[in-house]
């Protein structure tokens, strides 16, 4: 049985469009915007990209939904941590990206999550030698991006090392990313939202705290 049969196709459910949350003003000229911000992260690790201002469903980042506007479509199966799957914000993405929700993190390309997953970054799909590219992409809400420098950053698209302040994720977190770039070519990659702000971190990115 193909595991794309066993998603949660937005045509299962019923969708209520009352209190909807909207997408894009202008859909061509802003998606374009953001997928080129959203390149730049991945492209120039630890560096900071400033979305627009947008309506966005309660509780999630400005960052985090409009990365989820750009990036899904009814071919990219995503994966919502518990505390962050509201009924809001289910109807927004299946109104507005079609993408089919999956109960288990490793059958997700895409994963929207807080820092507290509970486990660590092997729970998400690490993609294969062969096909590294059948891995999962995290977005990852954090409190802030812009705290002093804890991090420092190296790898490629970095000219020597770039520091940044990621506040909100636990002590755990730079052995997690230690381990994510010792399974290179496989692994995950990550972008890290707060509020309007995105930084990327693929899995080639060396973190020393």
């Amino acid at each position: 049985m193909n595991a794309r049969n066993e998603f949660q196709s937005p045509a299962m459910h019923p969708l209520s469009l009352t209190g909807l949350c909207a997408g894009f003003d202008d859909p061509v000229h802003q998606s374009q915007q953001v997928f080129r911000r959203v390149l730049t992260a991945l492209s120039e690790p630890g560096t900071l990209q400033n979305l627009p201002a947008s309506e966005t469903p309660e509780g999630v980042h400005t960052a985090s939904y409009q990365v989820c506007l750009v990036l899904l479509d009814a071919e990219t199966p995503l994966w919502i941590a518990p505390s962050l799957k509201t009924s809001a914000l289910v109807s927004a993405l299946r109104f507005h990206c079609g993408c089919p929700l999956v109960d288990e993190p490793g059958r997700a390309e895409f994963a929207l999550i807080t820092p507290d997953l509970d486990g660590d970054l092997t729970l998400f799909a690490q993609g294969s030698h062969e096909y590294p590219d059948r891995s999962t992409t995290l977005i990852v809400q954090v409190q802030s991006l812009d705290a002093p420098g804890a991090w420092t950053l190296s790898g490629p698209g970095i000219d020597g090392i770039r520091r940044v302040g990621v506040a909100g994720l636990d002590p755990r977190w730079p052995r997690m990313l230690a381990d994510n770039l010792g399974r290179f070519p496989c692994g995950v990659d990550l972008l890290f939202t707060a509020g309007t702000s995105l930084m990327g971190l693929p899995r080639t990115t060396q973190v020393e705290v």
